[in-house]
Protein backbone atom coordinates (compact mmCIF):
# COMPACT_ATOMS: atom_id res chain seq x y z
CA UNK A 1 0.00 0.00 0.00
CA UNK A 2 1.33 3.36 -0.55
CA UNK A 3 2.39 5.09 2.29
CA UNK A 4 0.19 8.51 3.46
CA UNK A 5 1.67 12.06 3.48
CA UNK A 6 2.36 12.65 7.04
CA UNK A 7 1.51 16.21 7.31
CA UNK A 8 2.67 17.87 10.48
CA UNK A 9 1.84 21.83 10.77
CA UNK A 10 4.01 22.11 13.59
CA UNK A 11 7.06 20.37 12.32
CA UNK A 12 9.79 22.91 9.71
CA UNK A 13 11.91 20.60 7.82
CA UNK A 14 14.72 23.02 6.72
CA UNK A 15 16.81 22.48 2.93
CA UNK A 16 18.39 24.51 0.30
CA UNK A 17 16.85 24.34 -3.25
CA UNK A 18 18.01 26.16 -6.17
CA UNK A 19 20.59 28.05 -3.89
CA UNK A 20 17.01 29.04 -1.81
CA UNK A 21 16.59 28.79 2.11
CA UNK A 22 13.32 26.34 1.90
CA UNK A 23 11.21 25.65 4.92
CA UNK A 24 8.46 23.16 4.67
CA UNK A 25 6.25 21.43 6.75
CA UNK A 26 6.44 18.18 4.92
CA UNK A 27 9.54 15.89 5.05
CA UNK A 28 10.23 15.96 1.50
CA UNK A 29 11.44 12.69 -0.07
CA UNK A 30 15.48 12.23 -1.28
CA UNK A 31 16.72 16.12 -0.68
CA UNK A 32 19.14 16.40 1.74
CA UNK A 33 18.30 18.62 5.00
CA UNK A 34 20.37 21.62 5.37
CA UNK A 35 22.10 21.38 9.21
CA UNK A 36 23.08 25.35 9.31
CA UNK A 37 21.04 27.09 11.92
CA UNK A 38 19.27 31.38 11.54
CA UNK A 39 20.16 31.35 7.62
CA UNK A 40 17.08 33.62 5.93
CA UNK A 41 14.26 32.16 4.83
CA UNK A 42 13.93 32.20 0.38
CA UNK A 43 10.64 30.01 0.26
CA UNK A 44 8.02 28.75 2.78
CA UNK A 45 5.79 25.18 1.65
CA UNK A 46 2.88 25.03 3.82
CA UNK A 47 -0.58 22.77 3.93
CA UNK A 48 -2.82 24.66 3.37
CA UNK A 49 -6.49 24.90 5.91
CA UNK A 50 -8.44 27.43 4.26
CA UNK A 51 -10.61 25.97 1.49
CA UNK A 52 -9.12 25.91 -1.65
CA UNK A 53 -9.07 28.52 -4.33
CA UNK A 54 -9.67 25.89 -6.89
CA UNK A 55 -13.02 24.83 -7.53
CA UNK A 56 -14.07 21.23 -7.08
CA UNK A 57 -16.04 21.13 -10.34
CA UNK A 58 -12.72 22.28 -12.55
CA UNK A 59 -11.81 19.71 -13.76
CA UNK A 60 -9.04 17.08 -13.66
CA UNK A 61 -6.35 19.07 -13.97
CA UNK A 62 -6.12 23.09 -13.67
CA UNK A 63 -3.71 25.48 -14.19
CA UNK A 64 -3.99 29.15 -13.70
CA UNK A 65 -1.36 31.67 -13.96
CA UNK A 66 -0.34 35.16 -13.01
CA UNK A 67 2.76 37.12 -13.20
CA UNK A 68 2.65 36.69 -9.71
CA UNK A 69 0.18 33.76 -8.20
CA UNK A 70 -0.14 30.57 -9.85
CA UNK A 71 -3.02 27.63 -9.10
CA UNK A 72 -2.37 24.07 -10.10
CA UNK A 73 -4.72 21.29 -9.51
CA UNK A 74 -4.22 17.82 -9.91
CA UNK A 75 -7.43 15.93 -9.22
CA UNK A 76 -6.92 13.26 -6.34
CA UNK A 77 -3.20 14.60 -5.96
CA UNK A 78 -3.12 18.11 -4.56
CA UNK A 79 -3.93 21.58 -4.95
CA UNK A 80 -0.92 24.19 -5.72
CA UNK A 81 -1.02 27.66 -5.06
CA UNK A 82 2.41 29.52 -5.87
CA UNK A 83 2.47 33.13 -4.53
CA UNK A 84 5.55 35.85 -5.75
CA UNK A 85 7.90 33.22 -5.90
CA UNK A 86 7.93 32.88 -2.64
CA UNK A 87 5.39 30.24 -0.71
CA UNK A 88 3.83 27.33 -2.26
CA UNK A 89 0.61 26.43 0.06
CA UNK A 90 -0.41 22.40 -0.49
CA UNK A 91 -4.20 21.57 -0.19
CA UNK A 92 -3.60 17.46 -0.29
CA UNK A 93 -6.31 15.42 -1.68
CA UNK A 94 -7.51 12.61 1.15
CA UNK A 95 -5.46 9.23 1.27
CA UNK A 96 -3.02 10.77 -1.10
CA UNK A 97 0.87 9.83 -1.17
CA UNK A 98 3.16 12.16 -0.17
CA UNK A 99 5.48 10.76 -3.39
CA UNK A 100 2.41 11.51 -5.62
CA UNK A 101 2.37 15.10 -4.82
CA UNK A 102 5.73 15.70 -4.62
CA UNK A 103 5.85 14.58 -8.39
CA UNK A 104 4.01 17.92 -8.82
CA UNK A 105 5.53 19.85 -6.00
CA UNK A 106 9.14 19.05 -7.60
CA UNK A 107 7.56 19.35 -11.04
CA UNK A 108 5.06 22.45 -12.42
CA UNK A 109 4.82 24.22 -8.89
CA UNK A 110 8.54 24.67 -8.15
CA UNK A 111 8.73 25.17 -11.95
CA UNK A 112 5.83 28.06 -11.62
CA UNK A 113 8.50 29.58 -8.59
CA UNK A 114 11.04 29.55 -10.92
CA UNK A 115 9.30 31.51 -13.69
CA UNK A 116 7.83 33.98 -10.94
CA UNK A 117 11.31 34.67 -9.55
CA UNK A 118 12.64 35.19 -13.08
CA UNK A 119 14.73 31.80 -13.82
CA UNK A 120 14.44 29.58 -16.88
CA UNK A 121 13.25 25.83 -15.60
CA UNK A 122 14.79 24.13 -18.32
CA UNK A 123 13.59 20.32 -19.37
CA UNK A 124 16.63 19.39 -18.69
CA UNK A 125 19.25 16.58 -16.69
CA UNK A 126 22.58 18.10 -15.71
CA UNK A 127 26.41 17.32 -15.24
CA UNK A 128 29.36 19.41 -13.68
CA UNK A 129 31.81 19.29 -16.81
CA UNK A 130 35.32 21.01 -16.72
CA UNK A 131 34.18 24.13 -18.37
CA UNK A 132 31.01 24.40 -16.56
CA UNK A 133 27.91 23.03 -16.37
CA UNK A 134 26.22 19.95 -19.49
CA UNK A 135 22.72 19.98 -19.51
CA UNK A 136 20.79 17.50 -21.38
CA UNK A 137 17.64 18.41 -22.70
CA UNK A 138 14.13 16.72 -24.15
CA UNK A 139 10.89 15.65 -24.40
CA UNK A 140 9.73 12.71 -22.00
CA UNK A 141 11.57 9.52 -22.91
CA UNK A 142 14.27 11.46 -24.90
CA UNK A 143 17.52 10.29 -22.56
CA UNK A 144 18.07 12.95 -19.79
CA UNK A 145 18.30 10.93 -16.99
CA UNK A 146 19.53 8.20 -18.92
CA UNK A 147 22.53 9.86 -20.15
CA UNK A 148 23.05 11.96 -16.85
CA UNK A 149 23.13 8.35 -15.31
CA UNK A 150 25.62 7.34 -17.68
CA UNK A 151 27.56 9.95 -17.06
CA UNK A 152 27.56 10.47 -13.21
CA UNK A 153 28.80 6.33 -13.68
CA UNK A 154 31.93 8.05 -15.40
CA UNK A 155 32.26 10.19 -12.45
CA UNK A 156 30.84 13.53 -13.35
CA UNK A 157 28.76 14.89 -10.73
CA UNK A 158 24.91 15.44 -11.20
CA UNK A 159 23.70 18.40 -10.74
CA UNK A 160 20.24 18.36 -11.87
CA UNK A 161 17.37 15.78 -12.78
CA UNK A 162 14.87 16.72 -15.30
CA UNK A 163 14.58 20.41 -14.02
CA UNK A 164 16.94 22.93 -14.34
CA UNK A 165 16.15 26.24 -13.17
CA UNK A 166 18.83 29.09 -15.10
CA UNK A 167 19.71 32.35 -14.23
CA UNK A 168 22.34 35.11 -15.10
CA UNK A 169 24.79 36.37 -12.48
CA UNK A 170 25.45 40.10 -12.21
CA UNK A 171 27.69 39.81 -15.25
CA UNK A 172 24.95 37.93 -17.25
CA UNK A 173 26.65 34.82 -17.50
CA UNK A 174 24.45 31.71 -16.83
CA UNK A 175 24.61 29.40 -14.53
CA UNK A 176 22.60 27.12 -12.53
CA UNK A 177 22.26 25.76 -8.65
CA UNK A 178 22.24 22.39 -8.35
CA UNK A 179 18.11 21.42 -7.80
CA UNK A 180 16.99 17.89 -7.33
CA UNK A 181 20.33 15.50 -7.51
CA UNK A 182 19.08 12.11 -7.52
CA UNK A 183 17.90 10.25 -10.76
CA UNK A 184 14.60 8.84 -11.84
CA UNK A 185 15.85 5.74 -13.62
CA UNK A 186 14.23 2.32 -15.06
CA UNK A 187 15.32 -1.15 -13.88
CA UNK A 188 17.13 -2.24 -16.48
CA UNK A 189 19.37 0.64 -16.71
CA UNK A 190 19.94 0.36 -13.31
CA UNK A 191 21.14 -3.54 -13.57
CA UNK A 192 23.19 -2.17 -16.05
CA UNK A 193 25.34 0.66 -14.16
CA UNK A 194 25.61 -1.83 -11.35
CA UNK A 195 23.50 1.23 -9.29
CA UNK A 196 21.37 0.50 -6.21
CA UNK A 197 17.70 1.81 -6.27
CA UNK A 198 16.50 3.60 -2.90
CA UNK A 199 12.79 3.11 -3.75
CA UNK A 200 9.90 3.49 -6.25
CA UNK A 201 8.95 6.88 -7.72
CA UNK A 202 5.79 6.50 -6.78
CA UNK A 203 3.30 3.73 -6.57
CA UNK A 204 0.46 4.74 -8.55
CA UNK A 205 1.76 7.27 -10.67
CA UNK A 206 5.32 6.45 -11.68
CA UNK A 207 5.31 2.59 -11.04
CA UNK A 208 8.15 2.03 -13.88
CA UNK A 209 11.01 4.06 -12.67
CA UNK A 210 13.35 4.40 -9.23
CA UNK A 211 15.16 6.72 -7.72
CA UNK A 212 19.01 6.36 -7.52
CA UNK A 213 21.72 8.06 -5.56
CA UNK A 214 24.21 8.87 -8.17
CA UNK A 215 27.85 8.21 -7.81
CA UNK A 216 29.13 12.22 -7.09
CA UNK A 217 26.46 15.04 -6.85
CA UNK A 218 27.67 18.42 -7.48
CA UNK A 219 28.00 20.70 -4.31
CA UNK A 220 25.60 23.07 -3.20
CA UNK A 221 26.99 26.50 -5.42
CA UNK A 222 26.17 28.03 -8.27
CA UNK A 223 28.08 27.30 -11.25
CA UNK A 224 28.42 28.58 -15.08
CA UNK A 225 26.61 26.72 -17.96
CA UNK A 226 28.81 26.25 -20.35
CA UNK A 227 26.46 23.93 -23.30
CA UNK A 228 23.03 22.71 -23.89
CA UNK A 229 22.56 19.10 -25.99
CA UNK A 230 19.08 18.58 -27.45
CA UNK A 231 18.81 15.14 -26.91
CA UNK A 232 16.06 13.56 -29.90
CA UNK A 233 15.48 10.03 -31.30
CA UNK A 234 15.67 10.02 -34.69
CA UNK A 235 14.80 6.95 -37.06
CA UNK A 236 16.35 8.49 -40.30
CA UNK A 237 20.28 8.15 -38.38
CA UNK A 238 21.76 4.94 -38.15
CA UNK A 239 24.10 6.27 -34.78
CA UNK A 240 24.50 8.91 -32.83
CA UNK A 241 24.82 12.42 -34.43
CA UNK A 242 26.21 15.84 -32.60
CA UNK A 243 26.32 19.01 -34.39
CA UNK A 244 25.92 22.72 -33.26
CA UNK A 245 22.89 24.59 -33.68
CA UNK A 246 22.85 28.10 -33.48
CA UNK A 247 20.77 31.39 -34.08
CA UNK A 248 17.19 31.18 -34.09
CA UNK A 249 17.18 27.53 -34.17
CA UNK A 250 19.05 27.47 -30.77
CA UNK A 251 16.44 30.02 -29.34
CA UNK A 252 13.69 28.02 -30.22
CA UNK A 253 15.33 24.94 -28.89
CA UNK A 254 15.40 26.65 -25.41
CA UNK A 255 11.46 27.96 -25.66
CA UNK A 256 10.99 24.66 -26.49
CA UNK A 257 12.24 23.22 -23.81
CA UNK A 258 11.10 25.57 -21.27
CA UNK A 259 9.71 23.20 -17.89
CA UNK A 260 6.10 24.37 -17.89
CA UNK A 261 5.60 26.73 -20.31
CA UNK A 262 1.86 26.63 -19.17
CA UNK A 263 3.14 29.46 -17.18
CA UNK A 264 4.40 31.60 -19.72
CA UNK A 265 1.23 31.60 -21.56
CA UNK A 266 -1.26 31.87 -18.95
CA UNK A 267 1.19 34.87 -17.27
CA UNK A 268 1.58 36.59 -20.92
CA UNK A 269 5.50 36.69 -20.25
CA UNK A 270 6.23 35.36 -23.78
CA UNK A 271 8.18 38.37 -24.90
CA UNK A 272 10.21 38.69 -21.17
CA UNK A 273 10.86 34.80 -21.52
CA UNK A 274 12.18 35.49 -25.47
CA UNK A 275 14.21 37.93 -24.04
CA UNK A 276 15.84 35.73 -21.84
CA UNK A 277 16.37 32.58 -24.54
CA UNK A 278 17.70 34.47 -26.83
CA UNK A 279 20.72 36.33 -24.56
CA UNK A 280 21.15 32.46 -22.91
CA UNK A 281 21.50 31.44 -26.58
CA UNK A 282 24.37 33.79 -27.00
CA UNK A 283 26.08 32.87 -24.30
CA UNK A 284 26.08 28.87 -24.69
CA UNK A 285 27.11 26.73 -26.55
CA UNK A 286 24.18 24.46 -27.99
CA UNK A 287 24.31 20.97 -29.58
CA UNK A 288 21.73 18.44 -31.29
CA UNK A 289 22.66 15.06 -30.26
CA UNK A 290 20.68 12.56 -32.90
CA UNK A 291 20.86 8.67 -31.75
CA UNK A 292 18.35 5.91 -33.70
CA UNK A 293 15.50 4.32 -31.48
CA UNK A 294 15.72 1.27 -29.99
CA UNK A 295 19.97 2.68 -29.21
CA UNK A 296 21.90 0.50 -26.42
CA UNK A 297 22.78 3.44 -24.02
CA UNK A 298 25.36 2.12 -22.91
CA UNK A 299 29.11 2.72 -23.05
CA UNK A 300 29.27 4.05 -26.49
CA UNK A 301 26.79 7.12 -25.80
CA UNK A 302 28.66 7.68 -22.51
CA UNK A 303 32.24 7.49 -24.05
CA UNK A 304 30.91 9.82 -27.29
CA UNK A 305 29.62 12.45 -24.74
CA UNK A 306 33.06 12.20 -22.63
CA UNK A 307 34.75 12.46 -25.64
CA UNK A 308 32.76 15.65 -26.72
CA UNK A 309 32.87 17.30 -23.59
CA UNK A 310 36.98 16.68 -23.22
CA UNK A 311 37.97 17.58 -26.30
CA UNK A 312 36.46 21.31 -25.88
CA UNK A 313 34.63 21.18 -28.91
CA UNK A 314 32.60 24.25 -29.24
Amino acid sequence: MPQKANFSTTAAYAYVLCGWHTRSEIPLTSVPTSVRGGERVDIVIRIAHEHSRISRNAGPVVLKHSAERSLISIRDVADFEVVEGREIRIWPAVGVAQKDIEIFLFGPAWASLCHQRGLLPLHASAVAAGRGIAAFAGHSGAGKSTTAALLSSLDYELVADDVLPISFNHHSVPGAWPYLRRLKLRSDLIDQLALTPTGLVSETLDKEKYFVCPKQIADDRWSRLDRLYLLEIDPSVSGILISRITGADAVRALIDQTYHFQFIIGSGQFREHLAFCTLLASKIAVYRLRRPPYFDAGNELGSLICAHLEDGLT
